[in-house]
């Protein structure tokens, strides 16, 4: 995880703008994909029970799952050096 922050600390900020959105987005898809497992519908929960669930995705989301968000992000910005930090 440190990798990850190190890079995030040198790639401008419109890159760690997107890599906060899309990793949200996968955490997201994540809920939606539990929720659909337990027969539940999305109605079933909250406002602030959906954001709880996300929030708890977004940490658990596993170091490879980031590093690829996060690489695939420079790749798109041209930015593939700092990747080799």
């Amino acid at each position: 995880m440190d990798q990850i922050q190190k890079i995030l600390d040198k790639a401008p900020k419109s890159v760690r703008d997107k890599f906060l959105i899309k990793k949200r987005e996968r955490a997201i898809e994540i809920v939606k994909e539990k929720i659909e497992k337990s027969e539940k519908n999305l109605n079933d929960f909250d406002h602030d029970e959906i954001e709880g669930m996300i929030a708890d995705e977004e940490r658990e989301l596993k170091y490879d799952q980031l590093k690829t968000i996060l690489y695939s992000l420079l790749a798109l910005e041209g930015l593939t050096y700092l990747s080799e930090i």
